[in-house]
This record gives C-alpha cells, structure tokens and sequence, in this order.
C-alpha cells in the first residue's frame, strides 16, 4: 500500500509549482503525499487570499475522503492578512472537520523555532513590500525579535516559483545577521531545498525556510522522522 509509513494532505494555493516537486524530492522511503490546490492567481493582495481562502473547506473534505493521516495547510502569508488568531482557529477546525492532525505553514515554522530555541533571526521573503512589512509585527507578536528583513518585492504569484538560486543568494547576502540565531525564508512557492546548505554554510546559522519546516512538521505529525541531514538541524538525529 502506498503511504504505509504515513500519508500527508497538502492544500496548496494554485500558483505553487515549487512546494510538491521539494517535498517530493527528499520524501522518506514509504511516505507519500496527496495534494488538493485551491486557486490563487494574479498579484498577492489582501482580496486575493481572502478569495483563495473561500476554496478550503473543498479543499479539506477532499483530502479527508483520501484518507491521510494529517493535512497541511500550505500558505504562509494568511497568517500576516488574516486576524490574530486565525492560523491556530483555523487548523484546530480543520482537524475537527477532517478528523486528523492539521498543521500549517505558521504552526510548522514556530514548532521549528521552538525546536531550535530560536527567538531572534533575519528574515527574507519574496513578497510585495505592503504584505512583507506584516511580517516583523506578527513575529513580534509571538515573542520573537527580527534582528533584519528583506524583500525580493514580487507582486505576481506565478514569479515566485521561478526565483533562481543567485536570487536566493543576494536576498540572504544582503541581511545582517547580528546576534541572530538563525535565518528565516518565508513562502511555500519558495525555492530553498538546493540552497540551504550553502546558504548557511555562508551565513554560519541555520536557515530555515517554510517548506523545510513544513516537511519537518509534517513527518512528526504522521509519526515519521527520517529525512536527509542535508535539511539542516532540524532533521540531525
């Protein structure tokens, strides 16, 4: 049977080509993933993911009727537009609805931080600079200190996925560290797998992005904790 060392939902907004192919491609021997997509196009804007949000209830129902052993809810900048609170309201609803483990992009990356002990790191996401500067306020929010942030300013959803490593690179080069105690790379449509272990050999810090922390969370919620070192400490046994 396929998915017999676990199986993993993923609600993935349209526009994502990057977030399938990474987790894919380091995905432990006997766990498999199903993904159901919910459309987003156009520029990032408020009205944009408040329009892609109305398609998630589908979206859960789907993966229920697949019968994973949790779902992941895999966007990260709801939690920046949405209420205070909304991230955790929504993921404990879904699991009631879907009646497994739910997790999301925020839940995975600040159960990584807390995993690490990390309360202060630089910050880089791609994007626009309205949405971006949401971001420091809602980590602040949660107890954590934002020692820099940078954006690559992408407006359109469908060129995220095509920022290429170099891009990568300049966005990380151009942060100042200080006495963070890690990197952190926002965006599910993100490319970072190739790049991490380069980027924090360059930085002498763990880097963390949200598809690796999702992927981390994910196997912890199915029971399931092998993935390539390559990762970062997070996976270190």
């Amino acid at each position: 049977m396929f998915g017999e060392a676990g199986r993993i939902g993923l609600i993935v907004p349209a526009n994502n080509g990057v977030l399938e192919p990474e987790l894919w491609s380091v995905l432990p021997e006997g766990v498999a993933l199903y993904a159901t997509r919910i459309l987003a196009r156009g520029e990032l804007t408020p009205a944009a993911v408040h329009a892609m949000e109305e398609n998630v209830d589908r979206a859960v129902d789907e993966l229920a009727a697949t019968g994973v052993d949790a779902i992941v809810y895999a966007d990260m900048v709801t939690s920046f537009i949405m209420e205070p609170g909304w991230n955790e309201a929504r993921t404990a609803e879904i699991a009631a609805r879907c009646g497994c483990r739910c997790i999301s992009a925020w839940t995975a990356l600040r159960d990584a931080l807390a995993r690490l002990g990390i309360r202060r790191f630089a910050l880089g996401t791609p994007y626009p600079a309205a949405i971006h500067a949401l971001a420091p306020p809602f980590f602040a929010a949660h107890g954590f200190a934002v020692s820099d942030d940078a954006t690559l300013d992408i407006s359109r959803m469908a060129d995220v996925p095509r920022v290429e490593a170099g891009r990568l690179r300049g966005l990380v080069a151009g942060l100042d560290p200080g006495d963070s105690d890690a990197v952190v790379l926002l965006a599910t449509d993100l490319p970072t797998f190739a790049s991490l272990e380069s980027l924090a050999a360059m930085t002498e810090r763990p880097v963390l992005s949200s598809n690796q922390t999702i992927l981390w969370s994910a196997l912890r919620a199915v029971g399931n904790d092998a993935a390539p070192e390559s990762l970062g400490p997070l996976f270190e046994r």
